[in-house]
Protein backbone atom coordinates (compact mmCIF):
# COMPACT_ATOMS: atom_id res chain seq x y z
CA UNK A 1 0.00 0.00 0.00
CA UNK A 2 1.61 3.78 -0.96
CA UNK A 3 1.44 6.39 1.58
CA UNK A 4 -2.02 8.08 1.40
CA UNK A 5 -3.01 11.27 0.27
CA UNK A 6 -5.22 13.68 2.04
CA UNK A 7 -7.69 15.83 0.82
CA UNK A 8 -9.34 18.64 2.29
CA UNK A 9 -13.35 18.52 1.68
CA UNK A 10 -14.60 21.45 3.57
CA UNK A 11 -13.90 21.53 7.02
CA UNK A 12 -12.71 17.80 6.45
CA UNK A 13 -9.39 16.23 6.01
CA UNK A 14 -10.40 13.23 4.20
CA UNK A 15 -7.47 9.91 3.75
CA UNK A 16 -7.56 8.84 0.04
CA UNK A 17 -6.30 5.04 0.46
CA UNK A 18 -3.70 4.75 -2.70
CA UNK A 19 -2.50 1.60 -4.15
CA UNK A 20 -0.28 1.20 -6.89
CA UNK A 21 -1.17 -1.60 -9.87
CA UNK A 22 1.31 -3.00 -12.28
CA UNK A 23 -1.17 -3.68 -14.74
CA UNK A 24 -3.47 -0.18 -14.19
CA UNK A 25 -2.98 1.86 -16.94
CA UNK A 26 -4.72 4.63 -15.72
CA UNK A 27 -6.03 6.63 -12.70
CA UNK A 28 -9.11 4.45 -10.84
CA UNK A 29 -11.28 6.36 -7.96
CA UNK A 30 -13.29 4.85 -5.59
CA UNK A 31 -16.01 5.92 -2.86
CA UNK A 32 -17.05 2.92 -0.39
CA UNK A 33 -20.94 3.26 -0.66
CA UNK A 34 -21.38 2.62 2.72
CA UNK A 35 -18.40 3.83 5.05
CA UNK A 36 -17.12 6.59 2.09
CA UNK A 37 -13.80 5.58 2.15
CA UNK A 38 -11.89 6.49 -0.59
CA UNK A 39 -9.43 4.59 -2.51
CA UNK A 40 -7.39 5.75 -5.51
CA UNK A 41 -5.84 2.71 -7.79
CA UNK A 42 -2.63 3.69 -9.88
CA UNK A 43 -0.58 2.45 -12.41
CA UNK A 44 2.81 1.83 -11.16
CA UNK A 45 4.97 4.02 -12.71
CA UNK A 46 2.30 6.80 -12.09
CA UNK A 47 3.76 9.94 -9.90
CA UNK A 48 2.52 11.18 -6.92
CA UNK A 49 2.20 14.60 -8.52
CA UNK A 50 -0.45 13.41 -10.75
CA UNK A 51 -2.07 11.14 -8.40
CA UNK A 52 -2.82 14.39 -6.47
CA UNK A 53 -3.76 16.56 -9.42
CA UNK A 54 -6.37 13.50 -10.70
CA UNK A 55 -7.79 13.94 -7.50
CA UNK A 56 -8.30 17.76 -7.18
CA UNK A 57 -10.09 17.22 -10.54
CA UNK A 58 -12.70 15.02 -8.75
CA UNK A 59 -13.09 16.41 -5.77
CA UNK A 60 -16.92 17.73 -6.16
CA UNK A 61 -17.70 13.94 -7.38
CA UNK A 62 -15.87 12.93 -4.52
CA UNK A 63 -18.08 14.95 -1.97
CA UNK A 64 -21.03 13.76 -4.13
CA UNK A 65 -20.30 10.55 -3.71
CA UNK A 66 -19.01 10.54 -0.03
CA UNK A 67 -22.43 12.22 0.19
CA UNK A 68 -24.30 9.48 -1.21
CA UNK A 69 -22.52 6.74 1.21
CA UNK A 70 -25.14 4.88 3.48
CA UNK A 71 -24.42 4.51 6.97
CA UNK A 72 -24.18 0.94 8.58
CA UNK A 73 -27.83 -0.12 9.38
CA UNK A 74 -27.81 -3.24 12.11
CA UNK A 75 -30.88 -5.53 11.59
CA UNK A 76 -32.69 -6.49 14.56
CA UNK A 77 -36.09 -7.15 16.19
CA UNK A 78 -38.85 -5.18 14.56
CA UNK A 79 -36.80 -3.48 11.82
CA UNK A 80 -37.30 -4.08 8.24
CA UNK A 81 -35.76 -6.20 5.97
CA UNK A 82 -35.81 -6.98 2.19
CA UNK A 83 -35.98 -10.75 0.85
CA UNK A 84 -36.21 -10.94 -3.33
CA UNK A 85 -37.45 -7.33 -3.80
CA UNK A 86 -40.08 -7.39 -0.95
CA UNK A 87 -39.63 -5.18 2.21
CA UNK A 88 -40.71 -7.77 5.58
CA UNK A 89 -40.78 -7.49 8.97
CA UNK A 90 -38.35 -9.23 11.28
CA UNK A 91 -40.11 -10.53 14.26
CA UNK A 92 -37.96 -12.47 16.74
CA UNK A 93 -40.24 -14.40 18.88
CA UNK A 94 -38.35 -15.85 21.83
CA UNK A 95 -40.11 -18.98 21.53
CA UNK A 96 -39.65 -22.92 19.77
CA UNK A 97 -39.92 -23.51 17.20
CA UNK A 98 -36.13 -22.34 16.11
CA UNK A 99 -35.57 -21.30 12.88
CA UNK A 100 -36.75 -19.11 10.40
CA UNK A 101 -39.46 -18.53 8.22
CA UNK A 102 -41.44 -16.09 6.03
CA UNK A 103 -44.95 -15.79 6.58
CA UNK A 104 -47.15 -13.03 5.15
CA UNK A 105 -44.97 -9.85 5.42
CA UNK A 106 -43.27 -10.85 8.10
CA UNK A 107 -39.42 -13.02 8.76
CA UNK A 108 -40.51 -14.63 11.82
CA UNK A 109 -37.26 -15.99 13.61
CA UNK A 110 -38.08 -18.61 16.21
CA UNK A 111 -36.32 -19.58 19.45
CA UNK A 112 -34.38 -17.64 22.16
CA UNK A 113 -33.58 -13.73 21.38
CA UNK A 114 -30.41 -13.41 22.00
CA UNK A 115 -29.05 -16.07 19.21
CA UNK A 116 -31.72 -14.67 17.05
CA UNK A 117 -29.81 -12.27 14.63
CA UNK A 118 -27.34 -15.29 13.95
CA UNK A 119 -29.90 -17.78 13.37
CA UNK A 120 -31.37 -15.13 10.99
CA UNK A 121 -27.87 -14.16 9.19
CA UNK A 122 -27.33 -18.28 8.58
CA UNK A 123 -30.26 -18.53 7.05
CA UNK A 124 -29.81 -15.44 4.02
CA UNK A 125 -26.76 -17.40 3.67
CA UNK A 126 -28.21 -20.13 2.94
CA UNK A 127 -31.17 -19.06 1.14
CA UNK A 128 -28.66 -16.99 -0.86
CA UNK A 129 -26.77 -19.86 -1.47
CA UNK A 130 -29.25 -22.00 -2.99
CA UNK A 131 -30.53 -19.39 -5.13
CA UNK A 132 -27.01 -18.72 -6.71
CA UNK A 133 -26.19 -22.06 -6.70
CA UNK A 134 -29.17 -22.99 -9.13
CA UNK A 135 -28.79 -19.58 -11.10
CA UNK A 136 -24.79 -20.58 -11.95
CA UNK A 137 -25.78 -23.96 -12.65
CA UNK A 138 -27.81 -22.33 -15.52
CA UNK A 139 -25.47 -19.60 -17.18
CA UNK A 140 -22.68 -22.39 -16.62
CA UNK A 141 -24.46 -24.65 -18.98
CA UNK A 142 -25.49 -21.75 -21.48
CA UNK A 143 -22.40 -20.79 -22.01
CA UNK A 144 -20.47 -24.11 -21.84
CA UNK A 145 -18.18 -22.84 -18.82
CA UNK A 146 -16.96 -24.75 -16.01
CA UNK A 147 -16.59 -23.89 -12.65
CA UNK A 148 -15.36 -25.56 -9.02
CA UNK A 149 -17.50 -24.27 -6.36
CA UNK A 150 -20.39 -21.41 -5.12
CA UNK A 151 -19.53 -19.79 -2.11
CA UNK A 152 -21.28 -16.66 -0.44
CA UNK A 153 -19.70 -14.07 1.59
CA UNK A 154 -20.33 -11.11 3.17
CA UNK A 155 -18.40 -8.38 1.22
CA UNK A 156 -18.59 -4.71 1.67
CA UNK A 157 -18.17 -3.38 -1.68
CA UNK A 158 -18.47 -5.86 -4.23
CA UNK A 159 -20.99 -8.39 -5.75
CA UNK A 160 -19.36 -11.49 -6.75
CA UNK A 161 -16.04 -12.38 -7.59
CA UNK A 162 -14.60 -15.22 -10.26
CA UNK A 163 -11.54 -17.19 -9.41
CA UNK A 164 -8.84 -18.28 -11.68
CA UNK A 165 -9.33 -21.30 -10.07
CA UNK A 166 -13.15 -21.12 -11.26
CA UNK A 167 -14.82 -20.25 -7.13
CA UNK A 168 -17.56 -18.26 -7.70
CA UNK A 169 -18.24 -15.76 -4.90
CA UNK A 170 -21.17 -13.91 -3.92
CA UNK A 171 -22.44 -11.53 -1.56
CA UNK A 172 -25.41 -12.73 0.29
CA UNK A 173 -27.39 -9.23 0.16
CA UNK A 174 -28.32 -10.59 -3.88
CA UNK A 175 -31.30 -11.99 -1.56
CA UNK A 176 -32.69 -9.01 -1.08
CA UNK A 177 -32.62 -7.81 -4.67
CA UNK A 178 -35.06 -8.67 -7.13
CA UNK A 179 -34.62 -12.14 -8.47
CA UNK A 180 -33.84 -10.90 -12.08
CA UNK A 181 -30.70 -8.61 -10.54
CA UNK A 182 -29.31 -11.88 -8.58
CA UNK A 183 -29.44 -13.90 -11.60
CA UNK A 184 -27.78 -10.78 -13.91
CA UNK A 185 -24.71 -11.34 -11.09
CA UNK A 186 -24.88 -14.96 -11.48
CA UNK A 187 -24.50 -14.65 -15.46
CA UNK A 188 -21.74 -11.92 -14.98
CA UNK A 189 -19.66 -14.30 -12.40
CA UNK A 190 -20.19 -17.07 -14.75
CA UNK A 191 -19.10 -14.83 -18.08
CA UNK A 192 -15.91 -14.35 -16.11
CA UNK A 193 -15.16 -17.86 -16.60
CA UNK A 194 -14.64 -17.46 -20.49
CA UNK A 195 -13.60 -14.28 -20.07
CA UNK A 196 -11.41 -12.15 -17.17
CA UNK A 197 -11.87 -8.79 -18.02
CA UNK A 198 -14.78 -6.79 -19.25
CA UNK A 199 -14.15 -6.48 -22.86
CA UNK A 200 -16.68 -6.72 -25.59
CA UNK A 201 -16.80 -10.46 -25.48
CA UNK A 202 -17.11 -10.59 -21.71
CA UNK A 203 -20.76 -8.44 -22.36
CA UNK A 204 -21.77 -10.53 -25.09
CA UNK A 205 -21.50 -13.48 -22.49
CA UNK A 206 -23.78 -11.85 -20.80
CA UNK A 207 -26.29 -10.56 -22.88
CA UNK A 208 -26.60 -14.06 -24.01
CA UNK A 209 -27.66 -15.23 -20.73
CA UNK A 210 -29.30 -11.97 -19.33
CA UNK A 211 -30.95 -9.94 -22.73
CA UNK A 212 -31.81 -7.24 -20.65
CA UNK A 213 -28.97 -7.25 -18.22
CA UNK A 214 -28.20 -2.98 -18.66
CA UNK A 215 -31.44 -2.83 -16.83
CA UNK A 216 -30.54 -5.04 -13.74
CA UNK A 217 -27.25 -3.44 -13.67
CA UNK A 218 -28.43 0.19 -13.42
CA UNK A 219 -31.26 -1.00 -10.67
CA UNK A 220 -27.47 -2.42 -8.68
CA UNK A 221 -26.27 1.07 -9.37
CA UNK A 222 -29.08 3.11 -7.97
CA UNK A 223 -30.16 0.64 -5.13
CA UNK A 224 -26.73 -1.51 -4.48
CA UNK A 225 -25.70 1.19 -1.66
CA UNK A 226 -28.56 0.73 0.59
CA UNK A 227 -28.10 -2.89 0.54
CA UNK A 228 -24.73 -2.38 1.55
CA UNK A 229 -25.33 -0.97 4.61
CA UNK A 230 -27.34 -3.84 5.88
CA UNK A 231 -25.71 -5.86 8.30
CA UNK A 232 -27.21 -8.76 10.49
Amino acid sequence: MTQPIFLELGDEDVEVRVRRNAQARRMILRVCPTSGEVRLTMPKRASATSARRFLDQHVDWICDERGKAHAIVPVSDGSMLDVEGYSRRVQFTGIAPRGVRLVDDAIVVGGPKDHAARRLNNWLRAEAKTRMIAASATYAEILGARYVRVSIGDMRSRWGSCSSRGTLRFNWRLLMAPPDVLHYVAAHEVAHLLEMNHSDRFWAHVERCIPDFEVHRRWLKKHGAALFAVKI
